[in-house]
């Protein structure tokens, strides 16, 4: 194969798992040179992210245990399965990753995804950056932005982190936002992997309350901005550029009148929103259904397109759980993934009958992700295995 062109050998190669692509390193000095240089990482990200078949891409949630003992612990952990086979009906078993920094007493939020790597928040204290295929991670200093807890503005204050790709200056960061019930931030702090360090940001957009998830997409990273608190009729979707680290707001359809709140997901690579409408059953707001609106073009407003109306059926979607509704990923036949709860379900947009994928130890899912398997290793990270 040493005969073959360069350009034909990053062909082949680019195809191949991490996996298999760690154990091709030991092939020759040539090959692990060329495996780990900066270039074909690059082009195996992408060669991955553009696979239809979800082929290198993972589906990782977070889940509470109830162990039932008398002094009332839940077990946190973090679990993972393949989305290839989740599409393809396959039965499968997903599996308990061993995640940094793991203690199953202390939750872990997943706090976004980019090129591979993994940004985990454990109980609010320690943020780590992580790639859970080649077990490598780097734990982030100290934002100083969690609430303590000991006044009383430190009770009706909340943080809000997202984690995204800066590819001007090719660096990974996170933005750390510490909102307040009392109409403005207490604080931005933006973190960058190159220098390994938080700094303050000067200008604060005034919000009320940012809510999760944040979801990256095109340079920016984006929450929704709860203008009334709870149930509402009416937010916000704020961005910040993570180039010029600027504030924007994002045009917005128009949903209706009737109570709704909003979701932030993303489909494929366009930014979408899921707006739950609520109602009133047995004393309780719960949600009636949902439609998923997706933006075609981004920045264009007349680009949103309704693409989906979900009928939620009661014995998925508990009265006591109206925000469980998570948009995953879409299939190459525009299905896509929701996760209500503690069940899996698959919705084609040809009114076709909803499809519940068979997953072995599938528990209560409190939040979940999609990560794509990649080579992306930044040499920050040192030599910390997870």
């Amino acid at each position: 194969m040493s005969t073959l062109p360069t350009d034909l050998i990053v062909d082949i190669l680019s195809r191949f798992s991490v996996k298999t692509l760690l154990k091709f390193r030991c092939v020759s000095k040539s090959w692990c040179t060329l495996i780990r240089s900066p270039e074909f990482v690059k082009t195996h990200l992408s060669v991955s992210a553009k696979n239809k078949d979800y082929t290198h891409h993972r589906l990782v949630w977070t889940e509470t245990r109830n162990l039932f003992t008398s002094r009332g612990i839940k077990q946190h952990v973090l679990r993972d399965c393949s989305v290839s086979k989740l599409h393809n009906g396959s039965v499968i078993e997903s599996l308990d990753l061993n995640y940094p920094l793991k203690n199953p007493e202390l939750r872990v939020c997943i706090v976004g995804s980019v090129n591979g790597l993994i940004c985990l928040d454990i109980e609010d204290n320690d943020l780590v950056l992580w790639n859970p295929t080649l077990r490598v991670y780097r734990k982030l200093p100290d934002s100083r932005l969690r609430v303590s807890g000991g006044s009383h503005l430190d009770r009706i204050t909340s943080v809000m982190y997202g984690f995204g790709y800066d590819e001007f200056s090719d660096d990974y960061k996170v933005v750390g936002v510490r909102c307040s019930c009392t109409r403005y931030p207490l604080d931005v702090k933006i973190y960058s992997l190159k220098n390994n360090s938080w700094r303050t940001k000067g200008d604060i957009l005034e919000v009320v309350q940012l809510t999760k998830p944040c979801k990256f997409l095109n340079g920016k990273l984006h929450w929704v901005n709860d203008m009334n608190g709870g149930f509402r009729n009416y937010g916000n979707i704020i961005s910040i550029d993570l180039a010029d680290e600027r504030w924007g707001k994002v045009e917005q359809p128009d949903y209706g009148k009737k109570n709704f709140s909003l979701k932030l997901e993303m489909l494929g690579s366009d930014l979408s929103v899921f707006c739950n409408y609520k109602t009133m059953s047995r004393n309780f707001m719960t949600t009636s259904h949902a439609d998923v609106w997706v933006m075609k073009e981004y920045g264009v407003k007349e680009s949103w397109t309704k693409t989906y109306a979900i009928k939620y059926s009661p014995n998925v979607f508990s009265d006591f759980s109206p925000f469980i509704s998570l948009t995953l990923c879409m299939s190459n036949k525009g299905e896509i993934l929701l996760v209500p709860g503690s069940t899996l379900t698959a919705h084609n947009p040809e009114d076709e009958p909803i499809r519940y994928p068979k997953v072995i130890n599938f528990g209560y899912c409190n939040a979940a992700n999609i990560y794509i398997e990649s080579l992306v290793c930044a040499p920050l990270f040192g030599t910390n295995k997870a």
